[in-house]
């Protein structure tokens, strides 16, 4: 079950898990794989994050939105299609 928060901040929208992309070195080597992909806000802030994290659920990339839209389009650079389930 995907958990309701990462890093602190309430998880609004994630993905099945699936390959998004891979983080890098400056080297070229991978470091990380991104399996799932979460749009999460934290309490008292204005913005909206879109997480990029590992099969453990640990971010390992983040991107900064202004709403929930433009995070699910920064995603869209990852993967063309992506199905996004809201948390309940």
């Amino acid at each position: 079950m995907f958990p309701k928060e990462i890093d602190g901040a309430k998880v609004l929208y994630y993905t099945p898990q699936d390959n998004y992309s891979a983080l890098r070195y400056d080297s070229g080597e991978i470091s990380d794989y991104y399996h799932y992909l979460a749009i999460c806000k934290y309490e008292k802030d204005e913005n909206y994050y879109l997480f990029c994290c590992n099969e453990k659920y640990e971010v390992a990339f983040d991107f900064i939105g202004n709403s929930v839209d433009s995070c699910m389009e920064i995603a869209r650079k990852y993967k063309a299609n992506i199905f996004w389930n809201e948390m309940q």
